[in-house]
């Protein structure tokens, strides 16, 4: 009798690691689609930010150039604010 109830609960235990793998792999799996749908839609998103842009400097290449310089210029006073590794 002792050999019946350990084979039950080793059936019991194998029953519990398989529904466990099979939640997990469900998890796994939902994981996976819902990451790819949002770089999905990241990747639409900066098609349409390059389009805006390329947009905007095809209307205003002045004022894209002036914008550039000022983001560059900005960009070097933070970098330059940081002390270098060397010293």
């Amino acid at each position: 009798m002792a050999d019946t109830s350990s084979i039950r609960d080793i059936d019991g235990a194998a029953e519990a690691v398989q529904r466990a793998a099979a939640a997990g792999r469900k998890a796994v799996e939902e994981g996976y689609e819902t990451a790819r749908e949002y770089g999905e839609k990241s990747l639409d998103y900066v098609g349409q930010l390059g389009e805006g842009i390329t947009e905007f400097v095809r209307r205003q290449p002045l004022l894209a150039v002036g914008a550039a310089f000022m983001i560059g210029y900005m960009a070097a006073k933070v970098l330059r604010s940081f002390p270098s590794r060397g010293q």
